[in-house]
């Protein structure tokens, strides 16, 4: 205990030759480009305090010439300024752990570890486990990273398999819980003091996938074919650690039917079957022994798969309709495309709607069943009780749900028509990334239609709306450039936006680009073309073609001057409501009397 007196300036002594600029005989090179510093050192006593410095000393001092250059070694892994606290431990022994940060004191374990420093790297990892659990459990995945990295940190090891054992739960709400690797993920959810609650498990899985793949939606409503492969790949060795018979029927239904595509066909099936036995069941601990009838079991398997069909024709069509309203289809073009859409998948739209009626289960249901009402498939216009689906799928966070709220609240369609509560559901779904309610908001600000009037605004919403893909969205983006709505004109801009909608088959896109080489908007003169494209667009649907064709046919340009096919055109735009067709029809007609 007495001789203790003298280490403390033993110490210092040993530090102030670390300063001295004299005596050296060895530089370090810590670090790498362009953080790099060199320390001056002494050799005798780094061979004596670090074995891994022995080793690289031993092998320069044998290769070294008589030509009295100083020995030069360098460090590229370690960080200078960690280094410099290792240099000083090593020369003076000590070390203040209180000063340093604990993501600081982390990188001077691993240094340690580069360096052999065996009784810094024990001392560490006590200091760590005995004064920085809170920070250990907040920044797990780094430090169980770095434990696993090697065998020398067991202490942490053992810390970190003792915590997944025995709270779980903390790990899951840590701060880099997004971070942790596939392989700690299976560690967490195996252990089966936390399957008690296997909603929370299954719910953090899905987070954590999530977040490996943060180019997907932020609703999975909106979820593509591609989409749910990419989840179900990220998370396939994870999903057969969860105990999903342990869940309710409601727990299922709520969280995990939405995501049936990323679990395997095999065990999605018996889980369905499980549920389906048990309707009303809502318990923790579902799996009670009862008897059964062997008789049943055939007819209630059948009858579970049938409906298990059910759901996902349900899925099917609801993904399809969101498919066709992203990409921009035109309004009056959407109930034809879904019947055809039965047509081509030999979907009884009668049984579906019927099955709807004694199935509102799942928000796609619900939404589906409002929007055979508002469009009149195989029943009656009903759009108050298309509005009330509608609502009540939108209050459950459908995505689609609440754009058409958004649609019914803007038209009057089942309820009073209020604009500013129509703008509401727009921007709700607008703010999950759905195009067509981005366009729509776009929209709203162009005309001022439940919000003030706002050009740049609607710019904005009209040019996210076109990044995302959608086709109408990129014909009014190219309006804006036309006329500097929002924005300065450019016609070679205009010209471009106006061609990927219509190379996208948006029918006043394809018009669109035929009134620019009709006006040598952004492109030459070219009324050939224009004529045809006219034609193309008109035959499509569009009012505006078929008024500027009516135009064609009525003044002889690009064609042969025909009369009665401009009244026919004209005609035809007309009774799409084309306030400037009606206005020519007009004029012509008085004009031949």
């Amino acid at each position: 205990m007495y001789d203790d007196i003298f280490l403390p300036k033993l110490s210092q002594n040993l530090l102030e030759i670390l300063e001295d600029n004299e005596f050296y005989d060895i530089t370090i090179e810590v670090g790498n480009d362009p953080y790099v510093r060199i320390f001056r050192a002494h050799m005798v006593i780094l061979n004596y305090r670090s074995p891994y410095l022995r080793r690289i000393l031993s092998t320069n001092i044998n290769e070294k010439k008589n030509d009295g250059t100083l020995t030069h070694i360098k460090l590229p892994n370690i960080q200078p300024e960690i280094f410099h606290i290792v240099l000083r431990y090593i020369y003076g022994g000590r070390l203040s752990l209180e000063e340093y940060d604990t993501s600081d004191i982390i990188k001077v374990l691993v240094a340690s570890n580069e360096l052999s420093l065996q009784e810094l790297i024990i001392h560490l990892q006590l200091f760590l486990i005995e004064n920085k659990k809170n920070w250990i459990v907040q920044n797990f995945n780094l430090v169980y990273q770095t434990s696993f990295e090697n065998d020398s940190f067991l202490k942490l090891q053992n810390f970190c398999s003792k915590l997944m054992f025995k709270e779980p739960e903390k790990i899951f709400n840590s701060i880099d819980f997004n971070s942790l690797s596939e392989k700690c993920m299976i560690s967490l959810i195996q252990h089966d003091n936390f399957q008690v609650n296997v909603i929370q498990v299954w719910e953090q899985v899905l987070k954590w996938g999530i977040a490996q793949n943060p180019e997907l939606p932020s609703n999975s409503a909106s979820y593509s074919k591609d989409d749910f492969i990419t989840l179900k790949n990220t998370l396939q060795h994870l999903i057969p650690f969860i105990n999903f018979f342990n869940l309710t029927s409601k727990e299922y239904l709520d969280k995990v039917y939405p995501y049936k595509k990323i679990i395997p066909k095999d065990l999605r099936e018996n889980l369905f079957r499980h549920f389906m036995d048990q309707p009303n069941n809502n318990n923790l601990e579902p799996n009670v022994t009862k008897e059964i009838n062997p008789m049943a079991i055939s007819s209630t398997i059948q009858k579970n798969l049938i409906i298990e069909e059910d759901f996902i024709i349900v899925d099917e069509i609801n993904n399809f309709i969101n498919k066709l309203l992203d990409k921009g289809i035109e309004y009056k073009l959407l109930k034809q495309k879904v019947i055809e859409y039965f047509n081509d998948h030999n979907i009884n739209a009668k049984e579906i709607y019927n099955w709807l009626l004694n199935n509102q289960i799942s928000t796609n249901s619900i939404f589906l069943l409002g929007y055979f009402n508002f469009f009149r498939i195989v029943t009656s216009l009903n759009n108050e009780k298309a509005f009330n689906l509608f609502i009540n799928a939108s209050e459950k966070n459908h995505t689609l749900a609440q754009f058409f709220v958004g649609k019914c609240y803007k038209f009057g369609y089942g309820t009073i028509k209020n604009e500013e509560l129509a703008f509401e559901y727009y921007e709700k779904a607008a703010d999950k990334n759905y195009t067509m309610a981005q366009l729509e908001l776009g929209y709203s600000y162009r005309n001022g239609i439940g919000i003030k009037e706002d050009f740049k605004k609607a710019f904005y919403w009209y040019e996210k709306a076109a990044k995302n893909g959608n086709i109408i969205a990129m014909h009014n983006l190219g309006y804006c450039y036309k006329n500097g709505i929002g924005i300065g004109k450019d016609y070679n801009k205009a010209f471009e936006l106006f061609k990927q909608s219509a190379e996208g088959g948006y029918s006043n896109g394809i018009a669109m680009v035929g009134n620019c080489y009709n006006n040598g908007i952004g492109t030459k003169v070219d009324k050939q073309k224009a004529f045809e494209l006219y034609q193309n667009a008109a035959n499509l649907g569009s009012e505006v073609a078929q008024n500027n064709l009516a135009l064609i046919y009525e003044n002889g340009n690009g064609t042969t001057k025909d009369t009665d096919k401009a009244i026919y055109w004209y005609n035809k735009s007309a009774k799409q409501g084309y306030v400037k067709a009606k206005n020519n029809l007009k004029r012509l007609q008085i004009n031949n009397l």
